[in-house]
């Protein structure tokens, strides 16, 4: 059962609000004297399941075309209300629910086609749960990152999965993706009782699994084409990079959190890896959930090319130790998201004018 347009709308609207409200509360953090948010607390939550998770379960939902599918979004939408009331504890509960519905998505589809890519995501969605069960429970930053990470992550990673079966994949190297992501999956687990520890295995795991896709995603081939199809590969590879480069600081810092590499090891993936993913994915998405046509533009470039321009100048600020360097950083990652959400409202409403217009000449 579809959904009707304006209901889509809501869970739509409640992720960009969550969006707002965490990168607010990001530039809080690094010290801008920006006034105080409600929960200034959930940042974290507020941004990967608040908004990501919003977008990745509408986006299930919509693709699997089930109208129960859509408890998803709609639970991580109602999530982003409580937190911003000062409700974590229904916040939690909320993402729970949410994250297993995300998870019974996946396990709908495996039986309707088995697939190793669709257990790989399932695999994600279960990071989401475990990690509302993680700070449902009280567990402490440390110990409730590296389940995020795995949520974003793993699902990356069976999306990609998927598309490299048009240009074929050996045993070998389907092993190795499955072998990074255990250790992912193992790191997360091993956080809860020694995060240090667990942060260093999972930070190996995610190195893994972007080497795995530096080297076999099929954006590598597509990025020698032109236009949007070059567009795309060059957001998802230089986002392969940046989680590469947050694997090694993972593995490195071990995610103490006041170190020199803490900032700069949780933005490498949250930001580099994961927005770009988000912008590379735009043309594509955007038509899907909102149902409306999203014309090619040059323009794009901009926000991609400021978006890792941004995230480097923070990293090379918190491992430099210079929070001023960082603070801009962070400042600028903010503009990068900012004029990314313009881009793409302009391209969507010049796109409108031009059909108007058309259909205007036709009938003329």
């Amino acid at each position: 059962m579809a959904l009707p347009a304006r209901a889509r709308a809501v869970p739509a609207i409640l992720a960009v609000v969550a969006l707002v409200f965490g990168v607010w509360m990001g530039l809080l953090r690094v010290g801008f004297a920006l006034g105080a948010p409600p929960a200034p607390g959930t940042h974290g939550a507020m941004l990967v399941l608040g908004f990501l998770g919003t977008v990745i379960g509408m986006e299930r939902a919509v693709a699997t075309g089930r109208g129960w599918a859509w408890i998803a979004p709609f639970g991580a939408a109602a999530a982003v209300i409580a937190m911003l009331a000062g409700r974590p504890t229904v916040a939690a509960a909320l993402l729970l629910v949410a994250g297993a519905a995300l998870v019974a998505v996946f396990a709908a589809a495996y039986r309707d086609q088995p697939e190793p890519h669709i257990v790989l995501m399932g695999i994600g969605a279960s990071g989401w749960v475990l990690a509302a069960l993680t700070w449902a429970l009280g567990g402490s930053v440390p110990s409730l990152v590296p389940w995020l990470s795995a949520f974003l992550v793993l699902t990356i990673a069976g999306e990609r999965l998927e598309l490299a079966r048009t240009i074929g994949t050996s045993a070998t190297a389907r092993r190795w993706l499955w072998g990074a992501a255990a250790i992912v999956v193992a790191g997360s687990v091993l956080a809860w009782t020694s995060p240090e520890a667990g942060a260093r295995l999972a930070g190996a795991g995610n190195l893994g699994v972007a080497a795995w896709l530096l080297t076999h995603d099929l954006a590598r081939r597509t990025i020698h084409l032109s236009g949007v199809t070059r567009y795309m590969a060059a957001g998802l590879l230089a986002g392969y990079v940046w989680l590469g480069v947050a694997g090694a600081l993972w593995m490195v810092s071990g995610l103490v959190p006041g170190t020199v590499a803490y900032d700069a090891a949780l933005h490498a993936v949250f930001l580099g890896f994961v927005m770009s993913m988000i912008m590379a994915h735009a043309p594509v998405v955007v038509p899907a959930l909102a149902g409306v046509a999203f014309p090619w533009s040059p323009v794009l470039w901009v926000p991609l090319g400021l978006l890792h321009a941004s995230v480097l100048v923070r990293v090379a600020g918190g491992l430099a130790a210079n929070p001023e360097v960082r603070r801009w950083g962070a400042a600028l990652n903010a503009v990068a998201l900012a004029l990314f959400a313009v881009t793409v409202i302009a391209i969507v409403a010049t796109g409108r004018k031009r059909r108007r217009a058309a259909a205007g000449h036709r009938e003329a």
